[in-house]
């Protein structure tokens, strides 16, 4: 009797554990076929990093001076799309260039559409109530342009000196002459020398510089064709220029000047162009001056100079009227004898 209970219960004990078995290999079974069965899951993409790009904030017309950052945007555009040879990250990169073609709002401001702004970009906004000045040339060299000490955007004062000539006109001698019988009695006049006087007036106060434009600097192709370092172009003809030697410098002489970087600097040799900002009104007088051959200088303003100073000018008699420079007492004639000029002295 227990025999046959124990091998009931090992029987029992053998089919639990069989049941388990297969239990186990169909699970795993079914796993497999289950995740065979399963498309594997591709990994999330690359995100596109962006990058900033300036564009137009409005429409923006050719020829516009981009001095306003308020006329342009960064956005942020993917990097893929930003062309770094022809557009731009930075608003300071286009600010001060010229526009040369129009860029609709919202479009990139490529390299191709600016440029450098010319000399009539850089011409002052002029105050309220007054005229735009314009640009005009003037010659100038070591003294007339105050040693080459004036930069852009300096103000100059421009004072002329003219020659005004006066005829001297004497009554002849006596002349009896008959008309009908008559005795009458004239005077010839008689033409003597020219006189010269001079008159210096402040004719231009605050002149904008608005460029120089100095000569170039010798190349070394100019030299081995012959031409000296040293070599000047002759000045051209021009009242505003004082005399100078072959070499540019002044014929009163002087080398150097006081006052320089260090104490002393050097004379600047040969002749340049100072381009002034000056009304339609000032430039008539610039141009009456030039064709009087009125001596024409340059006078630098110091910084922050805004004065407007009256002037009176100076004339011969000004001087002695109003400053009391003494008139010399004219000298007599040097009259030389007949002994003196016809003899030889041994």
């Amino acid at each position: 009797m227990q025999r046959g209970a124990l091998l009931f219960l090992l029987i029992g004990l053998i089919v639990i554990i069989g049941g388990l078995a297969a239990f186990l290999i169909l699970r795993g079974s079914e796993t497999a076929v289950t995740t065979s069965q399963t498309p594997e899951v591709p990994p999330p993409p690359t995100q596109v990093p962006f990058v900033p790009v300036v564009q137009a904030r409005v429409d923006l017309e050719a020829n516009t001076l981009l001095n306003d950052p308020t006329v342009l945007e960064v956005a942020e555009v993917q990097i893929t799309e930003f062309d770094e040879a022809q557009e731009f990250s930075k608003i300071n990169d286009v600010l001060g260039k010229l526009l040369i073609n129009p860029v609709p709002a919202g479009q990139p401001i490529r390299r191709a559409d600016l440029r450098d702004p010319g000399l009539a970009q850089r011409i002052p906004t002029p105050e309220p109530g007054q005229p735009r000045v314009k640009a005009y040339p003037l010659f100038v060299n070591n003294l007339s342009g105050v040693a080459d000490q004036i930069g852009v955007n300096d103000f100059v004062d421009v004072v002329a000196t003219f020659s005004v000539e006066r005829q001297i006109v004497r009554p002849g001698p006596r002349q009896v002459i008959t008309v009908n019988d008559n005795d009458q009695v004239i005077r010839e006049f008689e033409f003597g020398e020219t006189q010269t006087f001079f008159t210096t007036k402040t004719i231009i106060q605050r002149a904008q510089v608005l460029q120089i434009v100095r000569p170039a600097v010798p190349t070394a192709s100019a030299e081995g064709a012959g031409t000296s370092p040293t070599e000047t172009i002759p000045p051209p003809q021009s009242s505003s220029l004082p005399q100078v030697d072959a070499s540019g410098q002044p014929i009163t002489g002087g080398q150097v000047v006081e006052g320089g970087a260090g104490g002393v600097s050097t004379l600047t040799e040969g002749f340049w162009m100072v381009v002034l900002g000056l009304t339609d009104q000032e430039i008539e007088l610039m141009e009456f001056a030039l064709q009087s051959n009125a001596r024409i200088v340059l006078a630098l303003r110091g910084a922050n100079d805004t004065a407007i100073e009256e002037t009176t000018g100076v004339t011969l008699d000004l001087l002695v009227r109003e400053f009391g420079v003494p008139l010399p007492r004219p000298l007599p004639p040097r009259v030389y004898s007949e002994d003196e000029v016809f003899r030889p002295t041994p």
